[in-house]
């Protein structure tokens, strides 16, 4: 049980890292290089979500504390900031990756104080 653990927050932060640090990148670069990005950038947002509801599932079992509210909250803007960059990505670039990068700023902020809710 403890690889599996292992293995899936590994799973979860490294895309995490890529995704986020990459959406803050083009964020504040105004789209340089947004539409060539999105198939790796959706790619480590699938694996880092898909890894998420993984760590969920065995580490935040039973019943659901201010932890899990929390977490629950950060993964909600997480797969916003996913539909977000995909529902906007050909209209509005730049603006689809200011609003994710905001929204993966609220996820970050909840996986890091969660513990102490």
């Amino acid at each position: 049980m403890t690889v599996l653990i292992m293995l899936l927050l590994v799973l979860h932060v490294l895309p995490g890292v890529y995704w986020a640090g990459s959406t803050f990148v083009l964020a504040r670069s105004g789209n340089g290089g947004a539409e060539r990005m999105f198939g790796a950038q959706m790619g480590a947002a699938t694996l880092a979500i898909l890894a998420g509801i993984g760590l969920m599932v065995l580490l935040h079992r039973g019943a659901q504390g201010p932890v899990e509210h929390t977490l629950g909250a950060g993964a909600v803007c997480a797969v916003a900031a996913a539909g977000v960059q995909g529902a906007l990505r050909r209209r509005s670039p730049a603006a689809a990756q200011r609003i994710a990068a905001g929204l993966l700023s609220i996820t970050i902020i909840c996986m890091v104080i969660a513990r102490y809710t």
